[in-house]
């Protein structure tokens, strides 16, 4: 259920998405088909916390997706967090941004931004 966002995605039109998404995974959990798996308490619990990991690292995907500071204006250099000097870039304008997974407490996620030094 997780699909890339585009990068200049209104909020409205990221909101929709969210809906659309949510409205998958209530569509998964009451489906009448799957009903017969989910009949102990512990089915039940394990789908709804399937489902709602699954949400929570969508949220996270698209909130790393919209980060402003992916590629960062040249005009607003990046600070150092532990000695507040500015950064110096290391990834160049028309190259392709470095990827990383990251596994968060609701699975993975994948973080592209600028590398700086």
């Amino acid at each position: 259920m997780n699909d890339p966002s585009p990068a200049n995605e209104s909020q409205e039109a990221l909101r929709q998405r969210w809906l659309d998404h949510a409205a998958a995974a209530f569509d998964l959990m009451f489906d009448p088909r799957c009903q017969d798996q989910l009949v102990t308490f512990d089915q039940r619990e394990q789908r709804a916390v399937e489902l709602s990991r699954d949400l929570t690292a969508w949220l996270l995907q698209q909130h790393l997706d919209t980060d402003s500071a992916i590629r960062p204006e040249e005009s607003s250099p990046i600070l150092c967090p532990q000695c507040g000097r500015p950064g110096r870039r290391v990834t160049g304008p028309g190259e392709p941004l470095p990827k990383r997974r990251l596994t968060s407490l609701a699975g993975e996620v994948a973080l592209s931004r600028e590398k700086w030094r």
